[in-house]
């Protein structure tokens, strides 16, 4: 979405992103944005947490006066409630073996 931003902006329009990943968006370098650590795909919140969302939002909308330099990323302080685990965290998640020493080929 960063890119699309910068295409966005170019047209004179504002733009926020609402990131849940802090790494990519460092990377990637949208105009503005606000980073939130929740689930990928959950960046307002659970659903039906209404209160919450509506807070996010704000706080992204009052980024578009507040943002002091390009590609700033402002860390939105609020909890998921659990442990947010990536897929490296999980037991049963895809694991590729080690690359064969002949042929450079992993098993899954």
């Amino acid at each position: 979405m960063g890119l699309v931003s910068r295409v966005v902006e170019e047209r004179g329009i504002a733009t926020v992103n609402v990131s849940t990943g802090r790494d990519l968006t460092a990377n990637v370098r949208p105009p503005r944005s606000v980073f939130i650590n929740h689930p990928m795909g959950n960046p307002f919140g659970r659903p039906g947490n209404t209160e919450m969302q509506r807070e996010v939002l704000v706080k992204a909308l009052e980024m578009v006066e507040s943002c002091e330099q390009p590609g700033q990323i402002v860390d939105l302080d609020y909890e998921w409630g659990e442990q947010v685990l990536t897929i490296f965290d999980l037991e049963d998640a895809f694991r590729a073996s080690a690359p064969d020493p002949k042929t450079g080929k992993q098993a899954y």
